[in-house]
């Protein structure tokens, strides 16, 4: 009879020491989750991509996290021609009013504008995000030139708006 409770107190504090351990471990998951540690999109690099025709040369999101979310973005012509920039889609829902340039607005060929993008939601300052914009273009100088659409995505971290 002593045999077989001395096995079954072995058993029971292999199982009391083991599961503290466990529980321990999984306390410590939580907390690496909670505070984001684990988070994979904080790992990935920041990228702006509208292919090499229109580069993005610098590029930012910013937010004040109640109203207001834009793409910043400088942009360079790299068709050859001068280009109209005419619109903007995707999650983008127009050219912000205080923005060094507004719609319609040329890029000429080989240069750079900067232009301010509204988005469509309201994101958080430090979380990184991703923005996914259609630009609509135009030859410049050509009676009635047919459009293009170039789709581009934005993915950084949110900085406060300056």
């Amino acid at each position: 009879m002593t045999y077989k409770k001395r096995k079954a107190q072995a058993a029971f504090e292999y199982l009391v020491t083991y599961g503290w351990a466990m529980l321990a471990a999984l306390i410590a998951v939580g907390a690496l989750l909670y505070f984001g540690f684990l988070n994979p999109s904080n790992l990935l690099p920041n990228q702006c991509d509208f292919g090499t025709q229109l580069e993005c040369v610098e590029y930012r999101i910013v937010s004040d996290e109640s109203s207001i979310t834009r793409a910043d973005i400088v942009f360079r012509n790299n068709f050859g021609k001068d280009i109209n920039i005419i619109g903007v889609g995707g999650d983008a829902v127009g050219v912000n009013p205080g923005s060094p340039n507004t719609l319609p607005f040329t890029i000429p060929a080989g240069e750079t504008r900067e232009v301010w993008i509204n988005l469509n939601n309201v994101y958080l300052i430090g979380d990184k995000k991703e923005a996914i914009i259609l630009v609509r273009f135009e030859r410049a100088g050509v009676p009635n030139p047919p459009s293009h659409n170039i789709s581009g995505r934005v993915f950084v971290t949110v900085q406060p708006v300056p």
